[in-house]
């Protein structure tokens, strides 16, 4: 009898073995094939991607990678009207002297193509240049440009942006305390109230820079006229408020930012060009976000200091109405930056400002 057998469960092992090595085989070449094309396609998706950031990185005017992004610089301020001399000072401030000495080569050695972009080399007059109509708006919107910046070491300038507020008043008190002085970035207000917080900020001995009136960024930035109408506007109220003519500044979001990607390079050539100064920040206290507590803000000023490759830090704080735990945080910043043997210093237009630079 075969069923039951020995050789019967022989040639059922052999044919259980033979078929588990058949499947085995078959999904061994199917999944392979699968997964091997698909690395193809990933990896071809990976070289396009690379290419594609490399085209943008060409394309993008604050890289310093050379001849292509200077003359998107040219090309794009020229148009504009702005002078030569405008542009190597433009890209002085954001990309560094070095890139301002190639940028001036570059331009000089091109200037028989592009001859017709200039039709003078004077600064803005609103007579016999090229100046376009923006330009001329504001008269008195303008600052006494320093002639050199200087830089101090093992240095913290404290600055605050979207007062006054109440929490103005309490961080008035806490630097006083500490014969500490600082920078406020007013958004300014209208109310005899909010014009009393400058003034006590201006007699304090404190530096008042221009912020934003508004805050709205999409209006802000919707052109240079309406950023400059919003700028005008802020430098207006400090200075019925104070008395005081402020000449440095800091961009609502920051000098490059998601909104004025489209305007930031007329926009700061502009603001340069009418001798005020811009600073960013190189540490930033993160205190704007809605989950900032009194843990986060501290840790994130002292670790952005210890952390930072240069010897000074210029740090974004918020002194606006709803940052109560701002206020709770300054003071023990203040005790264990003095102990670590920190000086504390305002800004002025003499001070090296530290500025961001466009990364995609």
């Amino acid at each position: 009898m075969y069923f039951g057998s020995v050789k019967f469960f022989k040639h059922l092992i052999c044919t259980v073995v033979i078929g588990w090595f058949v499947i085995a085989t078959f999904l061994a070449v199917f999944f392979g094939i699968k997964y091997g094309l698909e690395a193809k396609k990933n990896k071809e998706l990976t070289v396009a991607a690379s290419a594609d950031v490399s085209q943008e990185t060409e394309e993008n005017p604050t890289e310093e990678n050379g001849k292509q992004s200077l003359e998107d610089y040219y090309l794009l301020m020229a148009a504009d009207g702005y002078t030569a001399d405008d542009i190597i000072n433009f890209i002085s401030t954001t990309e560094g002297e070095t890139a301002a000495k190639f940028a001036e080569a570059y331009i000089e050695a091109n200037k028989e193509k592009f001859a017709d972009m200039f039709k003078t080399e004077t600064a803005y007059t609103g007579q016999g240049s090229t100046a376009i109509e923006y330009t001329e708006l504001y008269p008195d919107l303008y600052a006494d440009p320093p002639a050199e910046f200087t830089e101090s070491e093992k240095t913290v300038y404290l600055t605050f942006d979207d007062g006054p507020s109440e929490n103005t008043l309490m961080i008035l008190d806490i630097l006083e305390k500490y014969d500490i002085k600082a920078t406020f970035f007013m958004s300014g207000g209208e109310s005899e109230y909010t014009k009393e917080i400058m003034k006590k900020v201006a007699d304090a001995g404190h530096t008042i820079g221009i912020h934003s009136i508004s805050h709205e960024y999409e209006v802000i930035y919707e052109s240079v006229e309406s950023f400059l109408e919003d700028m005008n506007n802020t430098y207006t109220c400090i200075y019925e408020a104070t008395g005081v003519r402020p000449q440095i500044m800091r961009f609502a979001g920051g000098s490059i930012n998601n909104y004025n990607r489209l305007v930031y390079p007329q926009i700061i050539a502009e603001v340069t060009r009418r001798g005020f100064v811009y600073y960013d920040w190189n540490v930033s206290g993160e205190d704007a976000t809605t989950h900032a507590t009194w843990t986060s803000i501290y840790n994130n000023v002292l670790n952005g200091i210890e952390s930072n490759s240069t010897d000074r830090a210029i740090v974004l704080l918020h002194d606006s109405g709803d940052k109560y735990t701002t206020v709770t945080t300054v003071e023990d910043i203040i005790i264990a930056l003095l102990d670590d043997g920190y000086t504390f210093a305002p800004l002025d237009n003499t001070v090296k400002p530290i500025t961001f630079s466009y990364v995609d």
